[in-house]
C-alpha cells in the first residue's frame, strides 16, 4: 500500500497506535502522537518539536538543557533491535505457557508489542527519507523521539518524550 497524502499516512498512524502505544526505550509511559507540517524538518525544527514537548511535559523555558544534542538513526537500526526484544519476550511467554506457568492471556501484551513495531516499521518505510531522531542532554533523562517521513511536500513525523535514566 502506497500513501498518496500525509492525512492518509497520520490516520494509518492512529490506528496502529490505538491498540498498544508504548516505546520500548522508554522508562515511562511514552505514548506516540502522530502529527505532518509542510515545514522541513531541520535541527531548528527538530528543537523547536522537542520544546514543545518538554513544556508540555512541565518544564519551564529555562529548564530547557541549553546542551541538546542531535542524532538520526535509520528505522532498521531502531525497529530491529525493538522487535527482537519483543519477539524474544513473546517466545518467553510462550515456554511459560507450554510449561503450566502462564496463561494466554499472558501473551496479549507481548503479542501486541510485536505487531506494533512491525505496523510502525510498515509505514515510515513506505515514506520517502525516513529518520528516526534523538534530541538528548547529557544532563537531562528526557529523550525527544521523533520519527519522520515525507509523502508528497509534507513531512509526517511519530513524537515523544522519552525517559532514559
Amino acid at each position: 500500500m502506497a500513501f498518496e497524502t500525509a492525512s492518509l499516512v497520520v490516520k494509518t498512524l492512529n490506528a496502529v497506535l490505538k491498540d498498544y502505544n508504548f516505546w520500548g526505550q522508554s522508562e515511562s509511559d511514552s505514548p506516540l502522537k502522530p502529527g505532518r507540517t509542510k515545514a522541513v524538518i531541520d535541527s531548528d525544527k527538530l528543537l523547536s518539536l522537542d520544546r514543545s514537548l518538554r513544556i508540555k511535559a512541565g518544564a519551564t523555558s529555562n529548564s530547557i538543557p541549553k546542551d541538546r544534542i542531535i542524532t538520526s538513526k535509520t528505522l532498521d537500526e531502531v525497529f530491529v533491535p525493538l522487535a527482537n526484544n519483543a519477539i524474544a519476550e513473546l517466545k518467553n511467554q510462550s515456554d511459560m505457557v507450554d510449561a503450566g506457568t502462564a496463561t494466554l492471556e499472558s501473551l496479549a501484551s507481548e503479542a501486541e508489542a510485536v505487531e506494533y513495531y512491525v505496523q510502525l516499521y510498515e509505514v515510515f518505510k513506505q515514506l520517502t527519507d525516513a529518520k528516526i531522531w534523538y534530541v538528548d542532554s547529557p544532563s537531562d533523562a528526557q529523550v525527544g523521539l521523533f520519527i519522520t517521513g515525507t509523502v508528497g511536500s509534507e513531512t509526517v513525523y511519530a513524537q515523544t518524550l522519552l525517559i532514559q535514566t
